[in-house]
């Protein structure tokens, strides 16, 4: 191995362990100063190291996880708003306030009314359960694709951290192109396992024949099959009400048996390029 390459992979590394202790201080000091040290590199050099690695500024990379992390308290906890601004690293609750605003196009209040679901007891099976929404499924038969996996553990709201890692590897090998396809695949529920059990993995699409020998990817596949799938457009905290409706209502109805593989998102749309609220998810179960 070349020393240029040996150089680069080390550069990579560092940048990875910065992904990863972003996620987990989000409530913490974040600048340029104290993740430059994480990354073992002068602050004259890494956010310029980081940009060309990463494709934003840190800075971006640190507000969208922030507020990401925020939006994910506003509908799944009871938190206030303060406390919720002290989690995710803001000061104070108007500097949270306007920045939520600015990135969600809505208040955190609003946000969090417009996405509130009823908390019941939940006992299966709940044959009087209503759903409000009702989503349009499609039937089709999915051919097999190959993918390179990250596995993640806990949190399948901090699959993020998974993805920020694996675009970075796979674009440093040339493996991103307009035919890439991104995916996130599930083994557990998350309203029955506890969270620091959940498993998942952030996946792309990749042929085969383009993988260095080395390298540093699970590779696996999703068989082909037949399959049945709903389109959710919406920020990612929000994918439990489909989810919901996909396996309370839909499915128990249908005449589809599901076969033994969890079920899978593909995210046809970029959260760096697009609104949350404008985020297009398509989720997939595999049937007979």
């Amino acid at each position: 191995m070349n020393h240029k390459l040996v150089t680069k992979n080390q550069y990579e590394q560092r940048l990875l362990g910065v992904i990863d202790y972003i996620y987990e201080h989000v409530d913490g000091e974040l600048d340029v100063n104290v993740l430059a040290d994480v990354a073992c590199m002068s602050s004259y050099h890494f956010h310029r190291i980081y940009r060309e690695f990463a494709g934003e500024t840190i800075n971006v990379t640190v507000r969208r996880m922030r507020l990401l992390k925020a939006a994910a308290y506003l509908v799944r906890s009871d938190l206030s708003q303060q406390q919720i601004a002290k989690k995710v690293g803001y000061g104070s609750i108007e500097a949270f306030n306007r920045a939520f605003s600015k990135h969600y196009r809505e208040t955190p209040n609003q946000y969090r009314i417009a996405r509130a679901v009823k908390q019941v007891t939940m006992l299966y099976p709940k044959s009087d359960k209503e759903y409000k929404t009702m989503y349009q499924v499609e039937q089709q038969t999915t051919p097999a694709l190959s993918l390179i996996a990250i596995e993640h553990s806990g949190d399948y709201m901090q699959i993020g951290q998974a993805f920020e890692k694996l675009s970075m590897m796979a674009s440093k090998l040339d493996l991103l192109n307009d035919k890439t396809r991104f995916f996130g695949i599930y083994y557990d529920d998350p309203k029955t396992v506890n969270t620091d059990k959940l498993r998942s993995k952030a996946c792309i699409s990749v042929d085969l024949n383009t993988l260095p020998k080395e390298h540093e990817f699970e590779v696996m596949s999703i068989p082909a099959s037949n399959s049945v799938s709903l389109l959710f457009k919406g920020d990612y905290p929000e994918l439990e009400k489909p989810y919901d409706w996909l396996f309370g209502e839909y499915l128990p109805s249908s005449q589809y048996q599901l076969k033994d593989f969890p079920p899978f998102e593909e995210y046809l749309n970029d959260l760096r390029e697009v609104a949350p609220q404008d985020l297009l998810t398509r989720i997939y179960c595999l049937v007979e």
